[in-house]
């Protein structure tokens, strides 16, 4: 029993539904209910800062003051050194075509920069391997690299090389010396790049030297041998050699041949074709009067199409090979030759394919063995003059090939070797040229230049260390939170009655507010706010009154027990408070039996002195209406618990206890039950059994789950019926918010 319940009874109060209408509708208690962990939500979190704010807070600011101490303890200024270097891509003077972009140049820089050519030249300075970062580490090269910082700005223009310590002096020394070392490397490495061009223009300038001498003196041996008149058959006025004669007579002789095959075919499909038709009039077969109709597929399997084909598809594969032969020009004789035949080749394909498919179409109407037998002999005499003409150009081609031979050999080997002079002379000067650039540009200005040294920097990067402060002060506020937390999940108490319902198998049938205590003195803002205090006490209690007296399946209940499963959790101070309020809203008859024989308390909460009571009546000395104390109101009576002396189960085994409540229900329209709890005392199961309902009582904040499901479950495997719970230490602020004040402009 807490100290608050001990404050006296008195004034009207409202009645109000405990659980906003719903709980009338609800069965006495829940069929199942889970024991899991609770859900982590907003209310969970915002009941976890309610109920431990009192020891969250201090402690929260104590350990975020000592978690900034100990960063600012631990705090070293650190200093920023930085080296600027100037990057000019554009510095080429006649090399315009190999500049670099200058997001390509300052990548290549940093490569040069971080490489381990130039990193461990500068860990081995003894400036810098005496600074501790570096000196302590066991890869010196990998800690500088990762230390310093390379970024580029202006547009790529400027590249800045930065590294931090705790000294601004090492710092720039370090930097210093890392640039230093690094235009050293990067000069070197120009130079070998530019030794080895110049290197291999010289090596190719020396060789189209000699390559020139060598064919100027051929040039001069075979211009001393050669006969020059003006009328020398082969040669042109400018002395080159005229070839265009020949190439007259070899187009003529590949037409020629070209038509000759074509005629030959056309003569053996005419002889064959005569063949037939002298078989067919021999056996009365043949038509007079018969045409056919010529597909292309049809056109395409004929011998003599087919042949022509075949002839144009071998010029084609000639062409093509000439055409991937980068030594023979589109200029040249051969490649022109096989141009023009299958130019020719392409034309007599298309004649021959419209004429043949008129003939095969026309064969069998126009035709006879006379007409064909005249073709045959028409053939036979083309294909002899063109033998006779291709005799003649063969002739003529053989006497014009030896005629140019004789007279102008010396003159074509001529040709050729000033053809080559030429080409060496281009050779030679295109070499040259690179030769007198590539010593251009080794004068020129280079493209990454000093721009800024570093100096010892004066201020630090930070002088506090503002987000590591905030950052352990977030944790150190964060840690007493965190304890509340893992507590409130392991200690799984009573937060408010949608709690007790979601994790219990216990309906709340009303929630009590705060019992306030009693405040004296003039009519101050104090005792105004202990006033509205108490009302809204006596009107939630009225409310739970009028919820067992009104409730379909409790409105037949006279006899209640009230009890608790630990002690401490409120079950006097409701047990007094009903009785109270069941007497005043009802007018009825009321009596109070307090069962906790061990601990009793009703006594002390009325201001009644202890009497035998419920013990005396237990023992038998005297009847139990002789020891009822009517005194206190005329409708409410109390029958104390008594001085026990012995164990109470042997005390409630006789059979009197269940005789009083017989006796009772005769003469008082309510009787309540003020019982020891449920898991330390099993007799309160005793007074539990003879009850039409029990009402389990939880105060919040306090009661636990777990324990309020153990206590139910002894009572409901005792046959007892459970009407539901009553949770009580509801904050007077949080009631008033829940469930309104209606008599709050009164006050």
């Amino acid at each position: 029993m807490s100290t608050n319940a001990k404050t006296g009874f008195g004034g009207q109060g409202g009645v109000v539904s405990s659980s906003g209408g719903k709980s009338l509708n609800r069965s006495v208690a829940r069929d199942s209910g889970s024991l899991g962990l609770p859900k982590i939500d907003a209310l969970f979190l915002l009941g976890v800062a309610r109920k431990h704010w009192k020891w969250i807070v201090p402690v929260a600011l104590l350990l975020s003051g000592i978690g900034a101490a100990l960063v600012l303890s631990f705090f070293k200024p650190v200093y920023e050194a930085k080296f600027r270097l100037e990057v000019d891509p554009s510095n080429y003077i006649v090399f315009a075509d190999v500049r670099q972009s200058s997001p390509e140049l300052i990548e290549l820089q940093k490569a040069i920069l971080f490489s381990n050519s130039v990193l461990e030249k500068v860990v081995s300075d003894k400036t810098v391997a005496s600074v501790p970062m570096i000196s302590q580490a066991k890869d010196p090269v990998n800690v500088l690299r990762t230390n310093v910082k390379v970024a580029a700005s202006a547009g790529n223009r400027l590249m800045d090389v930065r590294f931090q310590d705790t000294d601004p002096k090492t710092a720039a020394a370090v930097v210093n010396t890392l640039v230093d070392e690094y235009l050293r490397s990067r000069r070197s490495i120009e130079q070998i790049r530019t030794s080895n061009q110049e290197r291999n223009v010289l090596a190719a300038l020396a060789k189209a030297e000699s390559e020139v001498e060598g064919a100027k003196q051929r040039v001069r041996d075979l211009s001393l041998q050669a006969v020059k008149t003006d009328t020398v058959i082969g040669e042109s006025e400018s002395g080159r050699v005229d070839t265009s004669y020949l190439d007259d007579l070899r187009m003529k002789r590949m037409e020629l041949n070209s038509q000759m095959s074509v005629l030959q075919l056309n003569l053996a499909e005419l002889k064959a074709a005569y063949d037939r038709d002298v078989e067919l009039e021999k056996s009365e077969l043949a038509s007079t009067n018969r045409t056919v109709e010529i597909s292309d597929e049809m056109l395409d399997k004929d011998i003599v199409v087919m042949t022509s084909f075949a002839l144009l598809e071998d010029a084609r594969v000639k062409l093509k090979d000439l055409e991937l032969n980068t030594s023979v020009g589109q200029k040249n004789p051969v490649f022109v030759n096989v141009k023009r035949r299958v130019d020719f080749l392409e034309k007599e394909y298309g004649r021959l394919r419209e004429s043949r498919r008129k003939e095969l179409s026309e064969r069998g109407s126009t035709s006879n063995l006379v007409d064909r037998r005249k073709s045959i002999v028409e053939l036979e005499g083309q294909i002899a003059g063109m033998r006779i003409e291709k005799d003649v150009m063969e002739s003529q081609t053989k006497d014009y090939l030896t005629s140019l031979k004789q007279a102008s050999a010396t003159g074509v080997d001529l040709q050729f070797a000033t053809a080559d002079l030429e080409e060496w002379n281009d050779i030679r000067s295109t070499v040259h040229q690179r030769r007198v650039k590539l010593q251009t540009e080794r004068d020129a200005t280079d493209s990454v230049r000093e721009l800024e040294r570093a100096i010892p920097p004066r201020l630090p990067v930070e002088e506090l260390p503002t987000k590591q402060i905030l950052m352990a002060s977030a944790a150190g506020f964060g840690i007493p939170f965190l304890l509340g937390f893992l507590m409130e999940l392991r200690s799984r108490k009573v937060d408010d009655a949608h709690h007790l319902e979601s994790r219990s198998r216990l309906s709340v049938l009303g929630e009590i507010s705060t019992i306030p205590v009693a405040a004296t003195g003039k009519l101050t803002k104090k005792r105004r706010s202990h006033a509205r205090e108490l009302r809204l006490f006596e009107e939630s209690v009225d409310s739970l009154s009028t919820t067992l007296t009104l409730r379909e399946d409790l409105r037949s209940c006279r006899v209640f027990t009230i009890t608790s499963a630990l002690s401490g959790e409120g079950k006097t101070s409701v047990s007094c408070q009903l009785v109270v309020s069941l007497a005043r809203s009802t007018g009825s008859k009321v009596l109070l039996i307090d069962g906790d024989l061990r601990a009793p308390d009703v006594h002390h909460v009325f201001g009644r002195p202890m009497t035998a009571g419920l013990v005396g009546y237990l023992n038998g000395t005297d009847e139990w209406r002789d020891l009822v104390d009517r005194d206190w109101n005329d409708s409410i009576h109390l029958l104390t618990s008594g001085y026990l002396k012995g164990s109470p189960h042997r005390l409630l085994s006789n059979g009197r206890f269940e005789k009083l409540i017989e006796e009772a229900r005769q003469e008082y329209d309510y009787i309540v039950l003020d019982t020891p709890p449920v898991l330390p005392a099993s007799e309160a199961l005793l007074f539990a059994k003879v009850a039409d309902a029990v009402l389990m009582c939880a105060l919040r904040d306090k009661s636990r789950i777990e324990q309020l499901v153990q206590a139910y479950q002894r009572l409901e495997s005792s046959g007892c019926k459970v009407a539901g719970s009553v949770l009580s230490g509801v904050p007077v602020r949080e009631y008033a918010s829940y469930y309104g004040d209606y008599y709050a402009s009164k006050v």
